[in-house]
């Protein structure tokens, strides 16, 4: 009774997930976790709500995978894990996809209640474990003939109910008693699902949770100050993927100047606003503004956040997120939208702006026109030799037109705000916790899920912490390039006022290792241009090639900060 009673309630749960959304379950090896493992290849093989299935050796690896995955497709996705630390390797992905929104299910497989806290092998407290950072958390029971699956399929339904109007992840703690495996008796089976009913033959979740539609409307205040204002800047942060134009049309009835991050899929009407923010003139003519829209939340760019804390106009935030987002703690409007109807609303808003009769002024183009000239004289200074600063200002010429982009953070991600123009492809990253960890891991997510031709650009540190997750781009669906740019440790700490001697020693932490040999032990292709033109060759070759290849730049160490640091002096004293 307990192999049938355990199977049953371990198919019932992946069963009712994929009613609720779940298309991809990522899976960690392991023996407590079985039930749900066979439970999930048993789902892989449903006619109608088949999913498809992931694994990987690394359970922090495989995390952030599911993260990546999420983060393509908008859907939840089921992570099925062993007992023990197996469980606490996931708390980087969950801590990134709390602050960022990604609907991760995670399933851990537990002892029962009397193997807890006894000594028993494989064994910790795992209901808690990820705190704050889990949206809810259901700690059920091991299987028991007195709970009813009915009451299990409407626990789950709420838990899920709840991720979809918050985000972020869910955890389902799973006690199960051994044994695992051995016949199973499949008229105990059925029997243990008689009372069911209709949900045996339908696709419905046993309770079905109708989503509040709510109509956005543009607030009375925004009336009286858009009907005043004539110098608007339109910040766009992270963003969906299909709201651009929906963005342009705003800027455009607004006459505004935009400022685009990176991960916004929005073009700037002055780009490099990280370097040219230094300049005074330029920001000064900036300072005219009079009301500021923020569309999305958590900026790459310092020197746009130091703007946004000091600037006293009137400063409204739109996001899909209940989390606030402004460190600086400004006195603000805070308009969530849901994030289905980010296109709609959008919409709504430019409407209701146009039949406004809106002041007139030539700033937008002057605050533009100012940026360009300084942006433009700063891009002259940086050398024709291979660095990072020119990689990423040439970076956009080399991509292919429908080609995906993921970016590292710590310098990398800066370096690409300040140079590349990437509007024209969707631009991923994880800036929510924006950690160095499972970066590979999460581009390898976000491939699988789009099927498109992948750049994935990291430092050198970044690439070590994730090593593992090499294994992940074995079998990339579509061709993908992992850039490393290797400086021989952190280069982000360049930046730091932090006497040279303890710089290297605590901060940078150089390393002597070149990826060639790692890029053999996983089977992956491997280049090391020297120049310029070598490097566009070969990332315009692989990039056209099936699979993945690995491409390593390296720079002295030291050099992309010092130059970083040059240009904004240069731009600082005109």
């Amino acid at each position: 009774m307990t192999l049938a009673l355990t199977h049953t309630w371990a198919e019932v749960i992946i069963d009712e997930l994929t009613r609720l959304g779940v298309q991809h379950i990522c899976i960690a090896p392991g023996s407590r976790s079985t039930p749900l493992t066979l439970a999930a290849v048993k789902q892989s093989q449903h006619p109608r709500r088949g999913v498809t299935l992931h694994s990987h050796f690394d359970e922090r690896g495989l995390g952030y995978l599911a993260l990546g995955l999420a983060k393509a497709h908008a859907c939840p996705v089921a992570v099925v894990v062993t007992s023990g630390t197996a469980v606490a390797n996931l708390l980087p992905a969950v801590a990134e996809s709390h602050l960022t929104g990604e609907p991760l299910v995670i399933l851990s497989a537990d002892r029962p209640f009397e193997l807890v806290d006894c000594g028993a092998n494989q064994a910790i407290e795992q209901p808690r474990l990820f705190s704050s950072h889990v949206t809810q958390t259901l700690s059920l029971p091991a299987p028991e003939t007195a709970m009813p699956l009915s009451a299990l399929l409407s626990k789950i339904d709420h838990l899920m109910a709840q991720q979809a109007q918050h985000g972020g992840s869910v955890h389902i703690n799973c006690p199960f008693r051994e044994p695992f495996y051995g016949e199973r008796d499949r008229t105990t089976e059925q029997s243990l699902r008689a009372g069911l009913g209709q949900w045996l033959t339908d696709d419905k979740p046993y309770v079905s949770m109708m989503p509040t539609r709510t109509q956005w409307q543009m607030p009375a205040s925004w009336q009286h100050l858009a009907s005043q204002a004539s110098k608007v800047v339109l910040i766009a942060g992270a963003l969906p993927a299909n709201v651009g134009a929906q963005v342009a049309r705003l800027a455009s009835v607004l006459d505004a100047v935009v400022l685009a991050d990176p991960q916004s899929g929005v073009k700037s009407t002055a780009p490099g606003h990280d370097l040219w923010l230094n300049a005074p003139s330029v920001r000064a003519l900036l300072d005219e503004a009079e009301w500021v829209i923020q569309l999305g939340g958590r900026l790459v760019s310092k020197r746009l956040g130091q703007w946004l804390a000091n600037i006293e106009v009137p400063y409204w935030l739109i996001t899909d997120r209940e989390q606030a987002l402004d460190p600086a703690h400004r006195p603000s409007e805070y308009i969530r939208f849901m994030p289905q109807q980010w296109e709609e609303d959008l919409d709504a808003l430019s409407d209701a702006l146009t039949q406004l009769q809106r002041p007139v002024s030539g700033w937008a183009q002057a605050v533009t026109t100012a940026a360009q000239i300084q942006r433009q004289h700063v891009y002259a200074k940086v050398e024709d030799s291979l660095s990072e600063h020119r990689l990423f200002q040439s970076l956009p010429k080399w991509l292919p037109s429908e080609c995906d982009v993921f970016l590292g953070n710590s310098l990398t991600i800066r370096l690409a705000d300040i140079w590349s123009e990437l509007s024209d492809y969707r631009v991923y990253a994880n800036r929510g916790a924006s950690g160095i960890d499972g970066l590979l891991a999460s581009a390898a997510g976000v491939q699988r899920v789009n099927q498109h031709p992948m750049l994935v650009v990291l430092g050198d540190t970044s690439a070590l912490y994730d090593l593992n997750s090499l294994a992940l781009w074995r079998d990339a669906p579509a061709p993908a390039v992992i850039l490393i740019l290797n400086n021989d440790g952190g280069g982000i700490f360049d930046m730091l006022p932090v006497e040279p001697s303890l710089r290297d020693a605590y901060y940078r932490m150089p390393h002597g290792l070149g990826f060639e040999p790692a890029a053999t032990m996983f089977g992956l292709p491997y280049h090391q241009p020297k120049d310029v033109v070598s490097l566009s060759e070969t990332l315009r070759g692989a990039l056209q090639s099936p699979g993945a290849e690995v491409i390593e730049v390296n720079t002295p160490a030291g050099e992309a900060g010092s130059v970083l640091n040059r240009l904004l002096a240069e731009v600082a004293h005109g």
